[in-house]
């Protein structure tokens, strides 16, 4: 399966299990919805995103060529759930969905009952937990256009 080799190679179970066991502080944890913070927070990136209020949920896509890339964000009480989805030729590319589940799906070594949702309590701890997960999704991006799927 191509796209988990796209997986491995930028070690995203590792990265992904190492920001979960940094940021975890559940009794810490920045609760309820705070979307002024949350813009403030994502405006400091260099992304174009919607909010989708029927789902409470940030979305960023990329299109390059004849790929979209699509990562969304759901922020709430100091959790943050990523979602990713690919397509080509607007056909989708599974699997998709929950970052934390992707690993199962793609049976990379990842423990996803440990290590599920990064938890934040601060600005900064959103900025820094963010900043890391947007490298991930250059970097899958990246990886996945030299596979040409």
């Amino acid at each position: 399966m191509i796209l988990k080799n796209v997986f491995e190679n930028i070690n995203f179970a590792i990265r992904y299990r190492d920001i979960c066991d940094k940021y975890n502080d559940f009794d810490g944890r920045m609760l309820g919805n705070q979307k002024k913070i949350y813009l403030k927070v994502l405006n400091r990136f260099d992304y174009e995103f919607k909010y989708f209020t029927n789902g409470s949920f940030f979305e960023i896509k990329s299109e390059i060529d004849i790929y979209e890339f699509q990562f969304n964000i759901v922020l709430k009480d100091g959790q943050i759930e990523t979602l990713f989805f690919m397509k080509k030729n607007n056909i989708d590319i599974e699997p998709s969905g929950r970052v934390d589940f992707l690993t199962e799906k793609l049976k990379l070594p990842f423990e996803r009952k440990l290590f599920n949702l990064p938890l934040f309590s601060s600005e900064d701890e959103l900025f820094s937990i963010l900043e890391e997960l947007f490298l991930i999704f250059e970097d899958l991006k990246k990886e996945f256009l030299k596979f040409d799927m």
